[in-house]
């Protein structure tokens, strides 16, 4: 019980400089990617003969405010999860400027081969859904979708207040894999389901949530869908997958019972993206490849650096490794 009392109150107790140590890490980080992928769009885009979006002038300005702001705690620790936003929004208008959009015919061959000889999207559209109707399942899951964006915000504030050192690494490893990401939506650009038209081969799958929108006269998440969430190229690797596999990841190293009442959140994710027709089974395996990755890959070195901060002999780290 002392230790449990001890894990939930860790941010007191750590020394000062492991809430530095991270804060400092988390800006660094921030800067250098959102740099890397800036200056990798720019050249690639003038390479091309295409001029810079305003959307990449506003990703560089953010990174801007936030060098500006370090010294404001606030805009410091949470100005990251606002330039994962804004590089969303940024890549949106340059994935067909710069990637080769993949053939459709070759994603579906592999979702085949995966499936056993089904698309599962159509699968689950063909089972499920009532053409013409909309159903309570069309908008719960559209709702699910949605929350793709304020689970990790929510959960982020409860591990910021709970365990800042900790979030300074969760703040990372969302950065990461979502920079992943955006690197390969550019590079790789393939179209979801629902827009497989786009890429040469059509499949019989419905944009639920389009017309569960327009049903409904929803004007926000409807701007929300085409502005945020309605790129039609940003499906390989799914951040549907992986945003929830990070949260579990975390949330097992606070309590094994959290991530245990979490993991049927992810199913439910996962079939939402499938039966809305956003992506394919190999979007959800590939994303989540990409959470274990920039997970493991932030957590070796931080609990190297976390262990010399708190002059642990036992190697055992109970904020931020």
């Amino acid at each position: 019980m002392g230790d449990e009392r001890a894990e939930r109150d860790s941010t007191l107790s750590l020394p000062a400089a492991a809430v530095a140590q991270g804060s400092a890490a988390l800006t660094r980080f921030t800067t250098w990617i959102v740099l890397i992928y800036v200056g990798f769009v720019l050249f690639a885009m003038l390479a091309a003969g295409d001029e810079p979006d305003l959307d990449v002038i506003v990703l560089l300005a953010g990174i801007g405010v936030l060098l500006v702001a370090r010294g404001m705690p606030f805009v410091r620790d949470w100005g990251p999860l606002l330039i994962v936003l804004l590089g969303w929004e940024a890549q949106r208008g340059i994935t067909t400027e710069i990637g080769q959009l993949v053939p459709a015919d070759l994603i579906v061959g592999v979702e085949r081969t995966l499936a056993g000889g089904v698309i599962p999207a159509v699968a689950i559209q063909h089972a499920l859904r009532l053409p013409g109707i909309i159903t309570p399942l069309d908008i719960g899951m559209s709702l699910v979708y949605l929350a793709h964006f304020v689970y990790p915000v929510v959960f982020a504030i409860w591990l910021w207040r709970m365990d800042r050192v900790r979030y300074y690494r969760f703040a990372i490893t969302l950065l990461g894999v979502s920079f992943a990401a955006f690197f390969t939506f550019i590079l790789l650009p393939v179209a979801p389901p629902r827009f497989t038209v786009l890429a040469g081969s059509p499949l019989p799958v419905t944009d639920v949530m389009a017309e569960v929108s327009r049903s409904f006269g929803w004007s926000a998440p409807a701007s929300a869908y085409v502005h945020l969430l309605g790129n039609p190229y940003a499906a390989f690797p799914s951040m549907h997958a992986a945003y929830p596999v990070i949260v579990l990841l975390f949330l097992r190293e606070r309590s094994r019972l959290l991530a245990l009442a979490w993991a049927p959140v992810i199913v439910v994710i996962w079939f939402a993206t499938v039966y809305l027709g956003h992506h394919f089974v190999v979007d959800l395996i590939v994303g989540t490849g990409y959470a274990l990755a920039g997970y493991y890959l932030v957590k070796l070195p931080w609990s190297g650096i976390a262990e010399r901060l708190l002059g642990r002999e036992d190697g055992r780290i109970p904020a931020g490794g």
